[in-house]
């Protein structure tokens, strides 16, 4: 627990200087619109603000995402938040040091969450 607490204060901390403007493209096969997206270290649940611009993505659409990324840790997941105001979901273990294109996809029913990438 302290040791989460360490590695959330050195990302707070770590602010603008260590970070970068970051694209990839996103598409939403998910089958909701995709409101919101936010980054996290990978198990910390410590989200940054949210990077998606209007409109949502609609399901099956696809957009170049740009955020200001960290480049003290590669390991993240990403948040989904969407637009019917279902639970959020998350994508967990992804290298976002690498990212260029990705296809989310999830299972409401079961709370799934699958990530194809350079789709």
């Amino acid at each position: 627990m302290l040791r989460s607490l360490a590695v959330a204060a050195l990302v707070l901390g770590s602010g603008e200087a260590f970070a970068q403007e970051t694209m990839f493209r996103l598409k939403n096969a998910t089958g909701y619109p995709i409101s919101q997206l936010s980054v996290s270290p990978t198990q910390l649940n410590f989200w940054g603000p949210n990077f998606l611009r209007p409109p949502v993505i609609k399901p099956g659409e696809a957009r170049e995402v740009s955020y200001r990324a960290p480049t003290d840790y590669c390991m993240g997941d990403l948040k989904v938040s969407f637009a019917d105001d279902g639970a959020p979901a998350v994508w967990q273990y992804l290298n976002l040091c690498t990212l260029q294109k990705i296809s989310l996809h999830y299972d409401r029913a079961s709370g799934i969450t699958t990530a194809r990438y350079d789709e």
